[in-house]
């Protein structure tokens, strides 16, 4: 992980552990592809979490598809602007063991590392004037190196986190928001309010993504609410069923979905599906592999806009 370099002398020496200046602390956040539905009350709850002073870390738990990484990343922009330094967001899949943890959230937070002392204390020297959120995403295959995150919020006075796992971190310090399947129709209500389903905006507008003309009607309504309902109203289970309705109608996929065939998956290369999720076992579709890593940053102003 260090580099030694040789001076004038030829003796070796190491490079002291660089952060990078305010101005070049990280790019803005990819945009979004598509529209966030609903979590109104699940974005205020967080979002006041952490604006109070005595509150410092917060993790977002569920299972796996529920939404925990697109809801972390609404909030980090919902919140940029009250943090100094900004909001920076840090994948944790390519961790593959608790180790691994600290070198990627130096990478993360663009730091070249250098030095022979514990990069634990170099990133809480590195961040000890920062006024800054760390956003932990995935943290639960390296839940060991929880850890660390207390120990860079004790050396660390003015650093925030906020963390998605699918258990808690189980720190003295962790605030822990439950974050539940988007809400379903009411099958005794009429089939003119589906819409009031968080579950069912959420198909419906990813229906629309792959044939502009669909609509919700009377007669798809009871198909559409079922589908939602078949898959717990899970958003990425959602979203994978409304893509097939690109070739099937409402009536149909739910017939298929009945057969517990691998439909939902098949021809999919959405990478929220392939990055961390083939263990959430949903009975009606398979996880495929996980994808590559990735991490990037969150700035306030205009750049993040």
């Amino acid at each position: 992980m260090t580099e030694p370099t040789p001076d004038d002398s030829g003796t070796t020496q190491r490079k002291p552990l660089v952060f990078p200046s305010r101005e070049r602390m990280g790019t803005p956040l990819p945009a979004s592809s598509n529209t966030f539905v609903g979590r109104d009350r699940e974005m205020g709850e967080v979002a006041a979490h952490l604006s109070r002073p005595g509150v410092r870390l917060v993790t977002l738990t569920g299972p796996g598809g529920v939404g925990k990484t697109r809801l972390s990343l609404e909030i980090a922009g919902e919140v940029a602007a009250g943090f100094t330094d900004g909001v920076t967001f840090i994948d944790l899949t390519p961790a593959t063991n608790p180790e691994q943890v600290a070198p990627t959230v130096a990478h993360a937070l663009g730091m070249r590392e250098a030095g022979d002392r514990p990069i634990a204390d170099r990133l809480v020297d590195a961040l000890r004037d920062r006024h800054l959120l760390l956003v932990f995403d995935n943290f639960e295959p390296v839940v060991a190196a929880a850890p660390l995150v207390a120990c860079l919020l004790a050396g660390c006075p003015r650093l925030s986190a906020l963390a998605t796992s699918r258990e808690p971190l189980r720190l003295s310090a962790e605030w822990v928001v439950p974050i539940p399947p988007l809400t379903l129709p009411d099958s005794t209500r009429s089939a003119d309010e589906p819409l009031q389903s968080e579950a069912v905006r959420l198909f419906v507008e990813r229906a629309q993504a792959v044939r502009a003309d669909f609509t919700l009607t009377g007669a798809n309504a009871p198909s559409v609410a079922e589908i939602v309902r078949r898959v717990d109203g899970l958003p990425l289970a959602i979203e994978l069923a409304a893509a097939r309705l690109a070739h099937l109608p409402p009536a149909t996929l739910l017939q298929r979905l009945e057969r517990r065939l691998p439909l939902l998956t098949g021809g999919s290369r959405d990478p929220r599906w392939c990055a961390g999720h083939r263990t959430a076992r949903h009975p009606r579709f398979p996880g495929p592999p996980r994808a590559a890593p990735h991490a990037w940053h969150r700035r306030p102003g205009p750049a993040a806009a």
